[in-house]
């Protein structure tokens, strides 16, 4: 059981709070593409993102012997990896955005050749409530699965699976008017 593969992360958080820095290396490693997609939908940009990971591995860090390792590491430190964006965002004096989106599994593939209809997908995202947002990038644009955004997002799978619902429907609807006028152009 020495490789950190074959080890949870619980296990690796109690090996990282004894200060040994193999582990959490291997914590690092696990957590720094989904800390990223999460700190995105706080910042809308990657370099904010960027700082806000850093600045939340920094408090994972040092904050280790507060975590309790009978509970999961990952919402302890998605919890964290929030708290530091929402700071960002107020110090900032910006409210919450939620990077741009261009498709989703949903909508017609020719939306990634056609400029105008990538553009009409985007504005029908925008439009969407933030959490439907931040579930449809996490799950269709980014690959995570219901669970690891409801982990990431820090609500329940059931919620997560509810504004993917509620966000597709209403993507359809919005989408619907630009696919029957394309439909009547190609007739």
């Amino acid at each position: 059981m020495n490789d950190a593969r074959d080890r949870t992360d619980e296990q690796l958080a109690r090996a990282a709070k004894r200060g040994d820095a193999a582990a959490y290396d291997a914590l690092a490693r696990r957590y720094l593409r989904p800390a990223m997609a999460l700190a995105w939908q706080y910042t809308g940009g990657v370099e904010d993102a960027e700082d806000v990971v850093q600045e939340a591995f920094h408090r994972a860090v040092r904050g280790l012997g507060t975590y309790d390792d009978q509970r999961p590491f990952s919402a302890w430190f998605y919890a964290i990896v929030r708290n530091v964006a929402r700071t960002a965002i107020r110090k900032d004096g910006q409210r919450a955005v939620l990077a741009p989106l261009t498709l989703v599994e949903e909508l017609p593939a020719r939306a990634e050749n056609d400029p105008v209809l990538a553009g009409d997908v985007e504005r029908a995202i925008d439009q969407l409530a933030p959490m439907q947002q931040a579930c449809v990038r996490l799950c269709n644009m980014e690959g995570f699965t219901s669970i690891e955004a409801a982990r990431m997002l820090g609500v329940s799978e059931g919620t997560v699976r509810t504004h993917l619902f509620r966000a597709r429907n209403r993507l359809r609807e919005d989408m619907r008017p630009q696919e029957d006028s394309q439909r009547g152009e190609l007739s």
